[in-house]
């Protein structure tokens, strides 16, 4: 396949300036619940010159910085590192998935575990550099997409969204039908996946002759989920804007009007149609205002290091010099030239992603002493002190010759599993042994993470890189019974202002692996549950805490009442990103003091099942779009009657 470097520029220009206005446009207009009512939008609703920051487009300027740093054998490890040295910003999955690293874990467990948010649009949105960079290459960009979605979406269906569209946008590098580029970014998922599903609809709906409000009001019904970036329905509403918009604008202000993410639907769609037309295609009217700028918070604190161009032209060159390696490291047959030949495909294949099938969210895949070691968690990455942890190990011996291994699990002071000690296995060529581990803990002996070390020695090999295997440390609680038919403003009979020093009568000892209080188990009606926690800082901190729930809750902090519900809302439980506000309801900004502290928590069920959830977000002193920040050392796992 040829490509032509003039359009090919012409049309890498066009994603990021397409880009730049849909997210301009819809960013406005985006919330953090859906609403059932459309927008009518038509113009920018705000324009500031250069657009607004987004980090649509901000996190793909640090992505190809680090594929530039890194080259072409960028893997989901790497962009780990990015997000340590460059992401500020704790939004949602952002904040979950950022805390799990600093912890110890690693793609994509660290995007899987204790994760409410790994459905939602923050990968999908991040697709474009690796479809530039791979252009008629649809399963070169799938699997840079894959390697991204799975940092802080590991297991959910936001991976399937960013490679959705890294397939369908490389594609529309060769190919600009719409139904080809469709059907084949389809093909490139699974069927029996959400995203798949949705999208589908929205086309079905739409050759069946349906209406553009009646699709996108089909869509809402079908696969409604309160928090508006939630993906699946999100890229159903990207494609309606597609299908149904008359030219760029409309199909922009038709995707905005749907409603959830409007930022990120307008947004990739404005990318879609940059790259079939080319900057040259599109409308003055959209793309002038906004100049080849990208604003940033770079000055404000919500990205950092950032060393990529913002100018839009130099960023095109940048991408287009990254795109030429790129297919040369992956050996494909494409050749960019200078001819003025820009070949097309008919309709391009949809690709084999044989990646897909040993995909596993729960597990870490290594390559150490030439054999290949798997590390696969049970139900989360956590140790608690009331329940034995799971771990597999695997070992693979892809030599044509047999190995033999001395393999020991190395644990921390306090821990046990019988399995631990040394043991010697011989692999045949091409042969895989599994060995379990059931690890225990003593409940004052879990820290925040928990590092073991998995090691091994081959006979007549050189020595093998010990494999670490972390262990989170989960949060204990005490939770009451329910005092049925009672509101959070009724008198249960609990001193709510009282330090407890011994257990409350009637609680129950409860370990969680995350923040999920999995309360909903106490709820058997309609009443009032507590949950009551202890905790130990190493220092005073700056905090908002969050009790996100789907009823009403008072949260009490050493003896005071510090917050109680301002209305009914749908669950959201991050961090308190969006300025500390969280769900705009169950958050406040606080203080834990140096040393004990205590949370009581009164949670009222107005319908079951009841969901709740307990979160501690740090105050960031730079920037309000970073508050949510990942809060380390905290003790989580005694209480008060247990310390002499």
């Amino acid at each position: 396949m040829k490509i032509d470097r003039k359009h090919f520029r012409d049309q890498v220009m066009g994603c990021w300036l397409g880009k730049n206005a849909g997210g301009t446009l819809g960013e406005p207009l985006e919330e953090k619940f859906g609403r059932k009512e459309m927008f009518h939008v038509d113009w920018y609703p705000s324009l500031p010159e250069g657009g607004i920051p987004n980090d649509d487009l901000e996190l793909q300027l640090i992505w190809l910085q680090q594929l530039q740093k890194k080259g072409p054998g960028l893997t989901a490890a790497d962009l780990t590192e990015a997000w340590k040295d460059c992401v500020a910003y704790n939004f949602d999955e952002y904040g979950l998935c950022k805390e799990n690293m600093q912890k110890g874990l690693m793609p994509p467990v660290c995007g899987w575990h204790n994760n409410a948010f790994r459905d939602c649009m923050g990968s999908p949105i991040r697709s474009e550099i690796w479809a530039c960079i791979a252009p008629g290459c649809p399963e070169i960009a799938a699997w840079y997409a894959f390697q991204d979605g799975i940092v802080d979406h590991g297991g959910g269906e936001s991976v399937y969204g960013e490679i959705f569209n890294a397939v369908l946008e490389s594609c529309a590098f060769v190919n600009g039908d719409k139904f080809v580029l469709l059907e084949t970014a389809l093909a490139s998922i699974p069927s029996t996946c959400t995203t798949y599903q949705c999208v589908k609809q929205s086309i079905d709906n739409y050759h069946a002759g349906m209406g553009y409000e009646e699709n996108r009001n089909d869509l809402a019904e079908r696969f409604y989920h309160p928090v508006a970036q939630y993906s699946p329905l999100n890229l159903g509403f990207q494609t309606i804007g597609w299908l149904y918009g008359e030219d760029f604008g409309d199909a922009l202000c038709k995707a905005v009007n749907c409603g959830w993410d409007t930022d990120c639907t307008a947004a990739t769609l404005g990318a879609i149609l940059g790259i079939i037309g080319g900057a040259s295609s599109l409308p003055e009217k959209w793309i002038a205002p906004l100049g080849y700028e990208i604003a940033t918070n770079m000055a404000n604190g919500g990205i950092r290091n950032l060393t990529a161009p913002t100018d839009i032209r130099e960023l095109t060159e940048a991408v287009c010099t990254e795109a030429e390696r790129v297919i040369s490291y992956w050996g494909k047959e494409v050749w960019f030239s200078d001819d003025g030949i820009a070949e097309k495909e008919e309709k391009p294949a949809a690709p084999e992603l044989k990646f897909l099938e040993k995909y596993a969210a729960d597990s870490l895949v290594y390559s150490m002493g030439g054999l290949k070691e798997t590390v696969r968690y049970e139900s989360d990455a956590a140790i608690l002190g009331n329940r034995s942890s799971k771990i597999c190990v695997t070992l693979e011996n892809p030599h044509p010759i047999e190995k033999e291994i001395r393999i020991a699990l190395e644990l921390p002071e306090g821990f046990n599993a019988p399995q631990a000690g040394e043991r010697t296995l011989r692999l045949k060529a091409n042969e895989k042994a599994e060995t379990e581990y059931i690890i225990q803990a003593e409940s004052g002996r879990i820290q925040e993470s928990n590092l073991c070390w998995l090691k091994m020695k081959i006979k007549g090999e050189p020595a093998v890189p010990a494999i670490p295997v972390v262990l989170l440390g989960g949060n204990r609680w005490m939770i009451s019974g329910c005092y049925p038919d009672k509101t959070i403003e009724d008198d249960c009979g609990l001193d709510e202002h009282a330090w407890f020093v011994r257990p409350p009568e009637g609680f129950t000892e409860q370990w969680n692996g995350g923040n999920d209080l999995q309360t909903g188990k106490h709820f058997q009606e309609k009443g009032v549950v507590y949950a009551l926690h202890q905790l130990y800082s190493e220092e005073e901190k700056a905090v908002v805490l969050g009790v996100p729930n789907n009823g009403y809750m008072k949260l009490y902090l050493n003896g005071e009442l510090i917050h109680t519900t301002v209305q009914k809302t749908a669950l959201r439980p991050n961090l308190g990103n969006g300025g500390a506000l969280g769900d705009l309801s169950n958050y406040k900004v606080t203080k834990l003091l140096k040393g004990w502290n205590q949370i009581l928590i009164k949670l009222q069920a107005e319908e079951l099942p009841q969901e709740a959830h307990f979160t501690i977000g740090g105050m960031s002193t730079v920037c309000v779009k970073n508050h949510g920040m990942p809060v380390l050392g905290l003790s989580r796992t005694r209480f008060l009657w247990e310390v002499s």
